[in-house]
This record gives C-alpha cells, structure tokens and sequence, in this order.
C-alpha cells in the first residue's frame, strides 16, 4: 500500500545523486522490506538503481525491522542509529541501503521554490529548521536550569571551582597531617633517646 508512494519519494531524492543510484544498481534485481509497525514497505532495486514497489508474493533479500525510536534515531542520527535496526538476509544490500539514507538528502528548499517561489521556499525552510532545533534547544536550556538549581540553589551538586577548592585543601590537609607525624616521630625518637 505504501509501497508504491515510498518508492517515488526515494526515487525524487535519487535522481540527482548518481553514486546513490550506483551503490543500490549492485544489487538491481532484489528487494528489501521495511517493517515499520504498523506499515510494512517492500520495494524493488531496479538495474538503474531506481526503485519501485515490490510484488506482493516475492520474497525479500533483506527485511529490516524498525522500532519507532530507532527510525527517529535515523533521522536525527544518520548511519550509526542504523545499527539499532534488526536486519535479517543479505547484510551486503543492507549495508548499502544503510549508506544511502544516512547519505542522501533531500533539498526541500529546491523543491519548495518550485511551488511556491525562492523567497517564500528559504522563509519556510528558515521556520522548518526553526521549529525542528527547538526541542534540542529546549532540553540544552532545560539542562542548564536543572544544573544552575542542583549547585546554587539546593547544593547538591558542586560547582569545578568548588571542587577544585575542595581538592586543594584536602590536599594542604594531607601534607599538615604528614609534617605533624614527622613531628610525632621525631619527638618520639627523642624521647626514646633520653
């Protein structure tokens, strides 16, 4: 069902990259699944390393099952939240749907000029991008409160300057205690002596 709508989007994003197009055309002929509960994608490489949707009896060379986390992850994350995925079949044509998501992108700007004009296309990528690095913005903010309120308002959490206060007058404490035991010793041994 999603099959066919999936597979014209990726193959929008393949037309201008050739290396893409190249790295999936070595495995023209297979295909793979992606399962992505509650939807299951099943695609076809084609000689050109396009792709199209899958016949629906045909067995897959690889199936690649996602967790909803792991397909966030991917998106955020690139090739290394591919790892997360569970891949059962042919790791050498996973490896290389692996490279091409994490590599290619998509110029939504381009493809927003086209509609809708150049200056109208940028101001809504801008406020795209805006609203996306939100919430990273968010929790860096949310941090830092949570921080500044652990070590300046409850103090429980130290501070590196009070830390390394604190080491520096364990450390003076430590060379008195060892000079007074020289000191103990010393007197000791005159006392011992007399």
């Amino acid at each position: 069902m999603f099959s066919g709508p999936f597979s014209a989007f990726v193959n929008h994003l393949l037309a201008p990259a050739a290396w893409a197009r190249a790295t999936l055309a070595e495995h023209a002929g297979k295909i793979a699944v992606f399962d992505l509960f509650p939807l299951r994608v099943a695609v076809a490489v084609g000689a050109d390393g396009t792709l199209s949707a899958a016949p629906a009896e045909a067995s897959p060379a690889v199936t690649i099952r996602l967790t909803h986390a792991t397909m966030l992850g991917i998106l955020a994350e690139g090739e290394d939240a591919w790892r997360k995925a569970d891949v059962a079949g042919d790791t050498g044509f996973a490896s290389a749907i692996s490279k091409v998501a994490a590599n290619l992108r998509w110029d939504i700007e381009e493809d927003l000029s086209r509609v809708f004009g150049d200056i109208a296309a940028q101001r809504m990528a801008g406020a795209g991008r805006s609203v996306a690095a939100w919430p990273k913005q968010a929790a860096t903010s949310l941090a830092g409160d949570v921080a500044e309120f652990l070590t300046e308002e409850k103090h429980l959490l130290v501070t590196p300057l009070r830390a390394a206060e604190f080491v520096h007058n364990v450390d003076e404490l430590r060379d008195a205690v060892e000079r007074l035991d020289k000191r103990i010793e010393r007197l000791q041994q005159q006392v011992r002596g007399d």
